[in-house]
């Protein structure tokens, strides 16, 4: 059975690492980021919903408490702004860049929960969190995409990798609470309640509209990239366990990068940028296998 697992986790991790993929191609046909979250989140959530009444149809549903409402809400804002910022980030990154940022957030992770528990963590766990920023700030040598990296788009990125994490570290009593499902329900309905009180109003109709091609690539991100890699990965650390999915998810950012750089010409990387990429992929990579096991849990994709 843990062979079946594994191969999940790879199907849904391939699909998760062309997420800024797919986003390239929808902004190639003028979409503006807003109206790409729009549909994206106006898309997927009905998924989540089936999807979770579907796999807890036999199960007991014990009501929220005040509490777990106010912790999906906040996680849903929390998702909100580093979806924003993440594809903020892909349209001016493009793929390959903002994803290796995004992939930072374990490394946040790791600030937290030092700042939460008040100690330092583990010696091995410094040096590898110190390798993976000096591979940031490698990758952000000026000369990606002909010197057009800025600031905003750096801010972008580790915005998104800062919610994320921040994300992550506040779900993780409820989801233990209600389900992982569950949780993904009702905290994404929030995210889409959120998307339209907030950028819904800012977006003109015809941003809105969609011709066919740019239709085809948003329905890519949304089935491909979205609503199943999040239940085949659910299923996949059922039969494989958390442990052995989390390295084979390790190579999403990897996938990114190879197929960003096969697809776009100006995603391309100078040799101490690739220095960089290699440092963060390993620094993040190593933090990833140094946690203890049963630590690795299904995440929603940002």
């Amino acid at each position: 059975m843990w062979q079946s697992g594994l191969f999940l986790v790879a199907i849904a991790t391939l699909g998760m690492a062309m997420k800024g993929i797919f986003a390239r191609f929808v902004y190639q046909h003028g979409v503006s980021v807003d109206a790409l979250l729009v549909w994206r989140f106006a898309l997927a959530v009905p998924m989540f919903w089936l999807g979770a009444l579907w796999l807890n149809r036999h199960k007991p549903k014990a009501p929220l408490t005040a509490r777990q409402w106010q912790l999906c809400l906040l996680t849903g804002a929390l998702f909100f702004l580093s979806a924003w910022c993440d594809f903020n980030a892909i349209h001016q990154l493009g793929a390959s860049v903002s994803r290796i940022l995004l992939y930072l957030f374990p490394a946040l992770l790791l600030v937290i929960h030092a700042l939460q528990y008040r100690r330092m963590p583990p010696g091995l766990q410094v040096a590898v969190f110190a390798a993976a920023w000096v591979g940031m700030l490698l990758l952000l040598i000026p000369g990606w995409q002909g010197g057009a990296i800025g600031a905003a788009g750096i801010a972008f990125g580790l915005g998104a990798a800062t919610c994320y994490a921040l994300f992550l570290w506040l779900s993780q009593g409820v989801m233990r609470e209600i389900g992982s499902v569950r949780f993904n329900q009702v905290s994404n309905s929030f995210t889409l309640v959120l998307m339209a009180l907030l950028l819904l109003p800012g977006t003109t109709a015809g941003e809105l509209a969609l011709d066919l091609p740019a239709l085809g690539w948003m329905l890519a991100l949304v089935l491909f990239s979205t609503a199943l890699p999040y239940f085949l990965m659910l299923e996949g650390v059922h039969r494989a366990g958390a442990s052995e999915a989390g390295i084979v998810a390790m190579f999403g950012p990897v996938l990114t990068v190879m197929m960003a750089v096969a697809l776009f010409p100006d995603e391309r990387l100078q040799p101490l940028q690739w220095l960089g990429a290699l440092l963060v992929l390993l620094g993040i990579g190593a933090l990833t296998m140094a946690r203890p096991p049963g630590k690795a849990k299904t995440h929603r994709n940002a």
